[in-house]
């Protein structure tokens, strides 16, 4: 599937970068053209035509959430965009805009894969295959792809918090609420739903618990026997907040920690 990018950035040399990620991880991408100035975008977009957009937020004069902003107001097929930035730690409310990823500067070759697999993943329509064509009356599925996510966001005042999931300790439900606590014991809450969290959380690590809970696994301290031959999680940072395992979760956990 022949993929067609366009950059916006005004640094030359980081867009120079960005494009050799671009070219070296597939084959099938076409860097179709670099805007330098916010004031060109528009003109380039309509020219062009591209299914990806890689957007650099801090473009001077016309922003880069402007430009996105005007991306989404268009019509007909609108490009997906990757938002970059150089920003580390956080990103402006206003990222709230869909965007299938963002970046921090420097980029590497395995972010930018990432981003891109992410665009095909949401958009390739495969060839059935025979086996497929054999299930043809098998109910689909309608639900949402999933994806995997390197960083979650998370509010922080007026600002969006990035939080990777190697930062994740624990993960609950409260309330109608879903929040986050890290490794550092800060608890956020969050704009995902636990199922959310699951689908895109790696399963090698995190473990659904009990209907409200995701834990770490690798911040599993002592398990503990509970009533009716159940059991409670304590978790470093947590040892007075015992985490328990639901009864159905039970012989999930067996097969993570071998009981």
């Amino acid at each position: 599937m022949a993929l067609s990018v366009v950059i916006i950035d005004h640094e030359p040399l980081m867009a120079a970068q960005l494009k050799k990620c671009l070219l070296a991880v597939d084959p099938d991408i076409t860097v179709a053209a670099i805007c330098y100035e916010g004031e060109q975008a528009a003109a380039c977009l309509h020219e062009y035509k591209p299914d990806l957009v890689f957007l650099t937020i801090e473009m001077p004069r016309i922003g880069g959430l402007a430009i996105a902003k005007a991306i989404q107001g268009m019509e007909g097929d609108r490009p997906d965009i990757v938002f970059v930035t150089g920003q580390r730690d956080f990103v402006s409310h206003t990222l709230r805009l869909t965007a299938l990823d963002y970046l921090v500067k420097p980029v590497t070759e395995g972010e930018v894969a990432q981003a891109v697999r992410k665009f095909r993943a949401l958009h390739i329509k495969k060839e059935p295959s025979p086996r497929e064509d054999s299930l043809a009356d098998t109910p689909a599925d309608d639900g949402p792809i999933s994806l995997p996510t390197r960083r979650f966001s998370v509010d922080e005042g007026e600002k969006i918090k990035l939080i990777a999931c190697e930062d994740i300790r624990l993960i609950y439900a409260e309330k109608r609420r879903t929040f986050l606590v890290t490794l550092e014991g800060k608890t956020y809450p969050t704009h995902f739903s636990l199922i959310q969290f699951e689908q895109r959380l790696p399963a090698s690590v995190f473990f659904r618990c009990h209907r409200n809970y995701i834990v770490n696994i690798d911040e599993v301290r002592q398990i503990e026997p509970w009533f009716n031959h159940q059991y409670v999680l304590i978790l470093q940072g947590q040892e007075k907040k015992p985490i328990p395992v639901g009864r159905s979760y039970i012989k999930k956990l067996r097969q993570y920690i071998y009981l």
